[in-house]
């Protein structure tokens, strides 16, 4: 029953921790005397569901409840004296239990602020509490299924509305949400996942009643509980496997919205560069092509002891792609006269292309010059 009642408190924080925050007049009679009604209501309801059921349902399920290595990583109540510099939070419930099909161990535990006598108009003038839950896991499939069980918001969609978010280290992803109601702080790694959750309607631990923009904005620091309690759970978890850090998470997260809009902006930079630079590479052969000269170029016709003539040069392409372009050599005498003429074919010349070529042939007669030109 106790674990059925901390699963209602964490869904209902959880919907109103991707929430905006609320301000309103201070209540009239009617109002409160509304409020003392729905609270009774909500007690009503909550105590209709018998020990048998919730058995059944633990039975159904194959979930037990058992010891747990979990406990020892939750801050003891000395740890949390340090935090608060006073004694204020007293555990008033642990449970853990294990659903052995999926490999999931969940560990819960209930905080409640001992400096004020509990009022029994629940929810109007109700003592804060905080809620922890610690939520070991193997396969992350079923750590999501799970999840989903139990809440109606996706851990997925709880990390993107969040008002903070950061990682202490490459394997741990945390977020901070709150409203006029209090807090939420949610750590996961590979292999757990911490929450830490607190009801503060009054505001006597930590202001949560600021705006989420502005000057008068939310700060977070050392005072607040629920990522105190998470980095502590981290620590702990850290420290049985032989690592030491000294984070402080309250330092660590930083504004999403912030980080999403940076992460926007390099994208459109990114964008912007990468256009600007291929408009730049662009140019950078415009304006080589337009310096290049067409047509052939570096035309040579050299003849050996033994009569034989190389001939060799290079076509530069222009603007437009050619299928084939014909080549027509020409060997003149003294008098200009032509005594020998050869072609050769350059085939798929692509636009801009440099196309070198090279030959051999033999005159029998005496030449002065030869030339080069292309026939279309």
């Amino acid at each position: 029953m106790k674990k059925l009642a901390l699963f209602s408190i964490f869904s209902i924080l959880l919907i109103f921790s991707i929430q905006q925050i609320s301000f309103g007049e201070d209540d009239t009679e009617e109002d409160r005397q509304k409020a003392v009604e729905e609270a009774h209501k909500k007690l009503k309801r909550q105590t209709t569901v018998s020990e048998n059921e919730v058995e059944e349902v633990k039975k159904e399920k194959k979930i037990i409840e058992k010891p747990s290595e979990l406990k020892k990583l939750l801050p003891t109540e000395k740890a949390l004296e340090e935090i608060t510099y006073r004694t204020i939070w007293k555990y008033i419930n642990k449970e853990s239990i294990l659903d052995e099909e999926v490999g999931i161990e969940v560990m819960s535990a209930l905080l409640k602020d001992i400096t004020r006598i509990y009022d029994p108009i629940v929810d109007r003038y109700k003592v804060s509490t905080i809620t922890i839950e610690i939520i070991k896991y193997d396969d992350k499939y079923e750590m999501e299924y799970y999840w989903d069980e139990i809440t109606n918001v996706s851990i997925e969609k709880i990390f993107n509305n969040a008002y903070l978010i950061g990682s202490p280290t490459e394997d741990i992803d945390c977020m901070f949400n709150f409203s006029a109601e209090g807090a939420v702080t949610i750590c996961k790694t590979d292999e757990y996942v911490i929450q830490s959750v607190i009801f503060d309607k009054y505001q006597e631990h930590y202001g949560y009643n600021k705006l989420k923009i502005g000057p008068k904005k939310f700060q977070l620091n050392q005072d607040e509980m629920t990522t105190r309690i998470v980095q502590e759970i981290l620590k702990n978890i850290q420290k049985n496997e032989n690592i030491e850090n000294n984070f402080e998470l309250y330092k660590i997260l930083k504004s999403n919205k912030e980080i999403k809009e940076k992460n926007e902006m390099g994208k459109e930079i990114d964008e912007t560069e990468n256009k600007i630079k291929k408009e730049q590479d662009k140019n950078i052969v415009l304006d080589f092509e337009k310096d290049k000269k067409y047509g052939i170029q570096k035309f040579s016709c050299v003849k050996d002891d033994f009569g034989l003539i190389t001939i060799s040069g290079q076509f530069n392409n222009n603007g437009i792609k050619k299928d084939k372009v014909v080549l027509e050599i020409l060997f003149l005498d003294y008098e200009q006269n032509i005594i020998f003429k050869n072609t050769a074919n350059l085939l798929e010349i692509k636009e801009f292309e440099t196309k070198r070529f090279l030959g051999n042939t033999k005159v029998e007669k005496s030449f002065s010059v030869c030339t080069i030109k292309v026939d279309n």
